[in-house]
Protein backbone atom coordinates (compact mmCIF):
# COMPACT_ATOMS: atom_id res chain seq x y z
CA UNK A 1 0.00 0.00 0.00
CA UNK A 2 1.40 3.36 -1.02
CA UNK A 3 1.43 6.11 1.57
CA UNK A 4 -0.16 9.50 1.05
CA UNK A 5 3.33 10.99 0.77
CA UNK A 6 4.29 8.54 -1.98
CA UNK A 7 1.11 9.17 -3.93
CA UNK A 8 1.49 12.92 -3.52
CA UNK A 9 5.06 12.83 -4.81
CA UNK A 10 3.98 11.03 -7.98
CA UNK A 11 1.04 13.37 -8.57
CA UNK A 12 3.09 16.47 -7.86
CA UNK A 13 5.55 15.50 -10.57
CA UNK A 14 2.73 14.88 -13.05
CA UNK A 15 0.22 17.56 -12.06
CA UNK A 16 2.18 20.04 -9.88
CA UNK A 17 2.03 20.15 -6.06
CA UNK A 18 -0.79 22.71 -6.03
CA UNK A 19 -3.59 22.09 -3.54
CA UNK A 20 -6.95 23.68 -4.36
CA UNK A 21 -9.00 24.61 -1.32
CA UNK A 22 -12.76 24.44 -1.80
CA UNK A 23 -14.41 27.10 0.38
CA UNK A 24 -18.02 27.42 -0.84
CA UNK A 25 -19.03 30.29 1.44
CA UNK A 26 -22.41 31.97 1.14
CA UNK A 27 -20.71 34.99 -0.42
CA UNK A 28 -18.95 32.88 -3.04
CA UNK A 29 -22.08 30.92 -3.88
CA UNK A 30 -23.92 34.21 -4.35
CA UNK A 31 -21.13 35.61 -6.53
CA UNK A 32 -21.39 32.49 -8.71
CA UNK A 33 -25.15 32.99 -9.06
CA UNK A 34 -25.94 29.79 -7.17
CA UNK A 35 -28.57 29.08 -4.54
CA UNK A 36 -27.02 28.69 -1.11
CA UNK A 37 -28.36 25.17 -0.62
CA UNK A 38 -27.20 21.58 -1.25
CA UNK A 39 -28.25 21.73 -4.91
CA UNK A 40 -26.23 24.91 -5.42
CA UNK A 41 -23.33 23.26 -3.62
CA UNK A 42 -23.53 20.29 -5.99
CA UNK A 43 -23.36 22.58 -9.00
CA UNK A 44 -20.42 24.42 -7.46
CA UNK A 45 -18.46 21.20 -6.84
CA UNK A 46 -19.27 19.76 -10.25
CA UNK A 47 -18.02 22.94 -11.93
CA UNK A 48 -14.76 22.87 -9.98
CA UNK A 49 -14.19 19.19 -10.71
CA UNK A 50 -14.84 19.72 -14.41
CA UNK A 51 -12.35 22.57 -14.48
CA UNK A 52 -9.76 20.63 -12.49
CA UNK A 53 -9.92 17.46 -14.56
CA UNK A 54 -6.59 15.70 -14.10
CA UNK A 55 -4.70 18.94 -13.45
CA UNK A 56 -4.38 18.88 -9.66
CA UNK A 57 -2.65 16.69 -7.11
CA UNK A 58 -4.79 17.59 -4.09
CA UNK A 59 -8.23 19.11 -3.56
CA UNK A 60 -9.06 20.31 -0.06
CA UNK A 61 -12.74 20.78 0.88
CA UNK A 62 -13.20 23.02 3.92
CA UNK A 63 -15.66 20.99 6.00
CA UNK A 64 -17.28 23.97 7.69
CA UNK A 65 -18.68 25.31 4.44
CA UNK A 66 -20.36 21.96 3.78
CA UNK A 67 -21.49 21.34 7.36
CA UNK A 68 -23.25 24.71 7.51
CA UNK A 69 -25.87 23.30 5.11
CA UNK A 70 -26.62 20.34 7.36
CA UNK A 71 -27.03 16.75 6.26
CA UNK A 72 -27.42 17.76 2.61
CA UNK A 73 -24.14 19.64 2.69
CA UNK A 74 -22.34 16.70 4.28
CA UNK A 75 -23.75 14.39 1.61
CA UNK A 76 -22.34 16.71 -1.03
CA UNK A 77 -18.93 16.61 0.63
CA UNK A 78 -18.98 12.80 0.46
CA UNK A 79 -20.01 12.99 -3.19
CA UNK A 80 -17.23 15.50 -3.87
CA UNK A 81 -14.60 13.25 -2.30
CA UNK A 82 -15.73 10.35 -4.48
CA UNK A 83 -15.41 12.63 -7.50
CA UNK A 84 -11.92 13.71 -6.49
CA UNK A 85 -10.89 10.06 -6.22
CA UNK A 86 -12.40 9.29 -9.63
CA UNK A 87 -10.17 11.99 -11.16
CA UNK A 88 -7.09 10.43 -9.61
CA UNK A 89 -6.42 13.27 -7.17
CA UNK A 90 -6.04 13.18 -3.40
CA UNK A 91 -8.70 14.57 -1.08
CA UNK A 92 -7.81 16.44 2.09
CA UNK A 93 -10.67 17.34 4.44
CA UNK A 94 -9.85 20.60 6.19
CA UNK A 95 -11.79 19.94 9.39
CA UNK A 96 -9.24 20.88 12.08
CA UNK A 97 -10.72 18.42 14.57
CA UNK A 98 -9.21 18.17 18.03
CA UNK A 99 -10.61 16.27 21.02
CA UNK A 100 -9.87 13.52 23.53
CA UNK A 101 -8.53 10.24 22.18
CA UNK A 102 -11.82 8.32 22.21
CA UNK A 103 -13.53 11.03 20.17
CA UNK A 104 -10.59 11.30 17.80
CA UNK A 105 -11.03 7.60 17.07
CA UNK A 106 -14.50 8.47 15.82
CA UNK A 107 -13.18 11.25 13.61
CA UNK A 108 -10.51 8.92 12.26
CA UNK A 109 -13.11 6.33 11.29
CA UNK A 110 -15.29 9.05 9.79
CA UNK A 111 -12.70 10.77 7.63
CA UNK A 112 -9.58 8.73 6.89
CA UNK A 113 -9.10 5.98 4.35
CA UNK A 114 -11.18 4.47 1.56
CA UNK A 115 -13.25 2.46 4.08
CA UNK A 116 -14.12 5.47 6.25
CA UNK A 117 -17.40 7.34 6.27
CA UNK A 118 -16.17 10.02 3.87
CA UNK A 119 -13.27 8.13 2.29
CA UNK A 120 -10.74 10.97 2.36
CA UNK A 121 -7.01 10.62 1.89
CA UNK A 122 -6.08 13.15 4.57
CA UNK A 123 -7.46 15.53 7.18
CA UNK A 124 -6.36 18.43 9.35
CA UNK A 125 -6.37 18.39 13.17
CA UNK A 126 -5.51 20.66 16.08
CA UNK A 127 -3.65 19.66 19.22
CA UNK A 128 -5.15 21.94 21.87
CA UNK A 129 -6.23 18.90 23.93
CA UNK A 130 -2.72 17.48 23.68
CA UNK A 131 -0.62 15.88 20.98
CA UNK A 132 -1.03 12.38 22.40
CA UNK A 133 -4.83 12.69 22.25
CA UNK A 134 -4.46 12.68 18.44
CA UNK A 135 -2.79 9.26 18.37
CA UNK A 136 -5.89 7.35 17.14
CA UNK A 137 -5.95 9.56 14.04
CA UNK A 138 -2.21 9.15 13.49
CA UNK A 139 -2.48 5.38 13.86
CA UNK A 140 -5.34 5.15 11.36
CA UNK A 141 -3.47 7.40 8.96
CA UNK A 142 -0.49 5.07 9.12
CA UNK A 143 -2.63 1.93 8.75
CA UNK A 144 -4.64 3.23 5.77
CA UNK A 145 -1.95 5.08 3.83
CA UNK A 146 -3.58 8.39 4.72
CA UNK A 147 -2.11 11.60 6.12
CA UNK A 148 -2.90 13.84 9.07
CA UNK A 149 -1.85 17.49 9.11
CA UNK A 150 -1.44 19.07 12.55
CA UNK A 151 -1.82 22.84 12.79
CA UNK A 152 1.61 24.09 13.88
CA UNK A 153 1.89 27.68 12.64
CA UNK A 154 -1.34 28.91 11.08
CA UNK A 155 -1.79 31.67 8.53
CA UNK A 156 -4.23 33.68 10.69
CA UNK A 157 -2.74 36.31 13.05
CA UNK A 158 -5.20 35.38 15.83
CA UNK A 159 -3.26 32.17 16.45
CA UNK A 160 0.07 33.81 17.20
CA UNK A 161 -0.31 34.32 20.96
CA UNK A 162 -1.05 30.63 21.53
CA UNK A 163 1.41 29.23 18.98
CA UNK A 164 4.22 31.49 20.23
CA UNK A 165 3.61 30.80 23.94
CA UNK A 166 6.63 29.14 25.53
CA UNK A 167 7.10 25.86 27.36
CA UNK A 168 9.28 25.79 30.49
CA UNK A 169 12.14 24.47 28.32
CA UNK A 170 12.02 27.62 26.17
CA UNK A 171 10.45 26.11 23.06
CA UNK A 172 7.34 27.72 21.65
CA UNK A 173 4.15 25.68 21.39
CA UNK A 174 4.68 25.53 17.62
CA UNK A 175 8.26 24.27 18.01
CA UNK A 176 7.21 21.62 20.53
CA UNK A 177 4.46 20.39 18.20
CA UNK A 178 6.93 20.19 15.33
CA UNK A 179 9.27 18.15 17.52
CA UNK A 180 6.42 15.82 18.56
CA UNK A 181 5.48 15.26 14.91
CA UNK A 182 9.06 14.45 13.97
CA UNK A 183 9.42 12.04 16.89
CA UNK A 184 6.24 10.19 15.88
CA UNK A 185 7.24 9.90 12.23
CA UNK A 186 10.77 8.92 13.18
CA UNK A 187 9.52 5.87 15.06
CA UNK A 188 7.95 4.59 11.83
CA UNK A 189 11.10 4.75 9.73
CA UNK A 190 13.37 7.05 7.81
CA UNK A 191 11.00 8.33 5.11
CA UNK A 192 8.25 10.93 5.08
CA UNK A 193 5.72 9.87 7.68
CA UNK A 194 1.92 10.07 7.85
CA UNK A 195 1.88 13.09 10.16
CA UNK A 196 2.34 16.39 8.40
CA UNK A 197 2.14 19.98 9.57
CA UNK A 198 0.08 23.02 8.67
CA UNK A 199 2.41 25.99 8.35
CA UNK A 200 0.80 29.07 6.84
CA UNK A 201 2.22 30.39 3.59
CA UNK A 202 2.27 33.83 5.21
CA UNK A 203 5.28 33.00 7.42
CA UNK A 204 8.25 35.32 7.15
CA UNK A 205 11.81 33.96 6.72
CA UNK A 206 12.44 33.97 10.48
CA UNK A 207 9.22 32.10 11.27
CA UNK A 208 9.97 29.62 8.48
CA UNK A 209 12.79 28.22 10.64
CA UNK A 210 10.11 25.96 12.16
CA UNK A 211 10.36 23.89 8.95
CA UNK A 212 13.83 22.71 9.94
CA UNK A 213 12.19 20.79 12.79
CA UNK A 214 10.00 18.83 10.34
CA UNK A 215 12.40 16.79 8.18
CA UNK A 216 10.01 13.82 7.78
CA UNK A 217 6.75 15.66 7.18
CA UNK A 218 4.66 16.93 4.34
CA UNK A 219 3.78 20.60 4.84
CA UNK A 220 0.38 22.05 4.03
CA UNK A 221 0.87 25.76 3.33
CA UNK A 222 -2.49 27.57 3.18
CA UNK A 223 -2.82 31.30 2.71
CA UNK A 224 -1.76 31.75 -0.92
CA UNK A 225 -3.83 34.43 -2.62
CA UNK A 226 -6.52 36.10 -0.53
CA UNK A 227 -4.50 35.95 2.70
CA UNK A 228 -1.56 37.72 1.10
CA UNK A 229 1.06 35.09 0.31
CA UNK A 230 2.21 34.27 -3.22
CA UNK A 231 3.55 31.05 -4.66
CA UNK A 232 6.87 32.86 -5.03
CA UNK A 233 6.81 33.47 -1.25
CA UNK A 234 6.28 29.75 -0.69
CA UNK A 235 9.16 28.92 -3.02
CA UNK A 236 11.48 31.23 -1.09
CA UNK A 237 10.40 30.62 2.51
CA UNK A 238 9.71 26.87 2.24
CA UNK A 239 12.99 25.93 0.54
CA UNK A 240 13.80 23.61 3.47
CA UNK A 241 10.79 21.45 2.57
CA UNK A 242 10.93 21.70 -1.21
CA UNK A 243 9.38 18.56 -2.65
CA UNK A 244 7.30 18.10 0.52
CA UNK A 245 5.16 21.26 0.48
CA UNK A 246 1.53 21.54 -0.64
CA UNK A 247 0.89 25.23 -1.40
CA UNK A 248 -2.83 25.83 -1.02
CA UNK A 249 -4.95 28.45 -2.75
CA UNK A 250 -8.72 28.78 -2.46
CA UNK A 251 -10.50 32.13 -2.76
CA UNK A 252 -7.75 33.59 -4.94
CA UNK A 253 -8.50 30.93 -7.52
CA UNK A 254 -12.21 30.31 -7.03
CA UNK A 255 -13.01 33.99 -7.68
CA UNK A 256 -12.30 33.24 -11.34
CA UNK A 257 -15.51 31.17 -11.54
CA UNK A 258 -18.27 30.39 -12.20
CA UNK A 259 -17.27 29.42 -15.73
CA UNK A 260 -15.26 26.26 -16.30
CA UNK A 261 -13.02 28.13 -18.73
CA UNK A 262 -12.22 30.88 -16.22
CA UNK A 263 -11.44 28.40 -13.48
CA UNK A 264 -9.34 26.24 -15.77
CA UNK A 265 -7.21 29.19 -16.85
CA UNK A 266 -6.65 30.14 -13.21
CA UNK A 267 -5.79 26.54 -12.28
CA UNK A 268 -3.28 26.29 -15.14
CA UNK A 269 -1.67 29.60 -14.19
CA UNK A 270 -1.32 28.64 -10.53
CA UNK A 271 -0.13 25.10 -11.18
CA UNK A 272 2.54 26.29 -13.62
CA UNK A 273 3.83 28.65 -10.96
CA UNK A 274 3.69 25.88 -8.35
CA UNK A 275 5.72 23.64 -10.66
CA UNK A 276 8.42 26.31 -10.84
CA UNK A 277 8.45 26.43 -7.04
CA UNK A 278 8.72 22.62 -6.88
CA UNK A 279 11.67 22.35 -9.29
Amino acid sequence: MQSFAERFSILAEARSPLCLGLDPSADLMRAWGLNDDPEGLRRFCDTVLEAAGERLAVIKPQAGFFERLGAGGMAEMARLIAGIRAQGALSLIDAKRGDVASTMEGYAQGFLGASSGFGADAMTVTAYLGFNALKPVFDRGSATGSAVFVVVHSSNPEGRSLQNARHPDGRTVAQALADDITAFNGKLGAGTGPVGAVVGATVDPAQAAILNRLPQSLILAPGVGAQGASLADVGANFAATRGRTLPSVSRGLLRHGPTVAGLRQAIDRHRDEAWRMWA
